[in-house]
């Protein structure tokens, strides 16, 4: 019974150490008083970098650091950016 245990605590964990959850954030920036919201596929060091400098080309400024994360942007002034630096006014699903 314990073997079992362990066998199967085993494989699961080996599971969570290779295969762990493929993430991915909208990260807002706050900007003289109104957000920025930037969609990438992905929540690493260099991902984050990535919507920094998104932000900064969609905007023509830079954006300062991350003030939050979420899973969707939505913006009345089209001020979300997805990947590819396109303006969108809705991303969801990140």
């Amino acid at each position: 019974m314990k073997k079992a245990m362990l066998g199967t605590f085993t494989i699961i964990m080996g599971v969570m150490l290779f295969a762990g959850p493929a993430s991915a954030l909208c990260y807002r920036f706050s900007l003289a008083g109104s957000e920025v919201g930037v969609c990438v596929k992905g929540d690493s060091f260099a991902d984050r970098k990535k919507a920094q400098a998104i932000c900064k080309k969609g905007e023509n400024k830079d954006c300062g650091n991350i003030t939050s994360t979420s899973s969707s942007c939505h913006s009345n002034s089209n001020r979300c950016y997805n990947e590819n630096g396109e303006k969108k006014r809705d991303l969801s699903g990140y």
